[in-house]
């Protein structure tokens, strides 16, 4: 079955809003063909981005839908930067997107207001984590670092898991986010991705930079109580309402909680652009 939609050279400078006189991003980027790992194997470029233009995990999970229309224009942006000694174009791949049409069209019929179709919702995030990962997994297995763009917070699963076992072993990662995400086991959704990878052993150290105390519920704060060696966030109201702690000091500690082993980075993006409500941004795996 189809698991990657190729984005190919035309798409890619179509997508590139060119200047005389400059390089764009877009077209300097390496574009492959549906033999996707081999054409990977054989370069040398570092960086792979990838979209997953979905919002089920979120809708799973009794959030607004949106987050499937967060990678195109992330990429239409990033693709018209300059190429320069300071973004080097060539250590970047554009891969494409994880294919989910169909996942999206069955959860079409799915409003998610009653119990049944939250289930149902569910289910179908637990398929896209089989596809997230098995992709991921071969990124990293080849030596590339996956940069994925789009879809709910449900994602992150999907990415650590497919990290994890390329490297087998579990692997680290920063939140920077609002929420923990580390809410029960309950079914799949965009507010659990990193208790499952936590759970199911994927993930060692997790830290979360910048959480907001009123967003996140007695439970999961409990669960970091509980496991300090592992779990750790700071809030945003110690560093900018409170000033308890400076900025560069809590980056520097969160940061330092996960040192010396591969780590994954997460970012949340909210209304970065006009055109998406919240899509989250996952970079694996890093050596920090």
């Amino acid at each position: 079955m189809q698991t990657v939609k190729i984005y190919s050279e035309e798409l890619i400078k179509s997508l590139t809003r060119k200047r005389s006189g400059e390089e764009k991003v877009g077209e300097k980027v390496l574009c492959v063909s549906e033999n996707w790992v081999e054409d990977l194997k054989k370069s040398s470029i570092r960086f792979v981005i990838l979209g997953i233009a979905e919002d089920i995990g979120v809708r799973a999970n009794y959030g607004r839908g949106g987050a499937h229309t967060a990678f195109r224009p992330a990429l239409d942006s990033f693709l018209s930067q300059q190429s320069n000694d300071f973004l080097r174009s060539e250590e970047i791949c554009v891969l494409g997107e994880i294919y989910v049409d169909d996942l999206m069209e069955k959860s079409s019929h799915f409003s998610g207001k009653t119990k049944n179709e939250i289930e149902e919702l569910r289910k179908l995030v637990s398929v896209i984590d089989e596809r997230v990962s098995d992709v991921v997994q071969q990124l990293v297995s080849i030596g590339k670092i996956p940069v994925i763009i789009g879809g709910g917070h449900n994602n992150s699963y999907g990415n650590i898991k497919g990290a994890s076992k390329a490297i087998n072993k579990k692997i680290n990662v920063i939140n920077c986010d609002a929420h923990l995400d580390f809410r029960p086991l309950e079914g799949r959704h965009s507010g659990n991705g990193f208790s499952y990878a936590y759970e199911n052993k994927f993930m060692a150290k997790y830290s979360v930079f910048g959480m907001h105390e009123q967003y996140n519920n007695k439970a999961a704060l409990e669960q970091f109580k509980k496991d300090p060696q592992n779990l750790y966030f700071n809030t945003y109201e110690s560093v900018f309402v409170r000033e308890e702690i400076e900025f560069k000091k809590a980056l520097q500690q969160s940061i330092g909680f996960v040192k010396g082993e591969a780590c994954g980075l997460e970012i949340e993006q909210v209304q970065v652009f006009r055109r998406y409500r919240r899509g989250s941004i996952f970079t694996s795996v890093l050596k920090i």
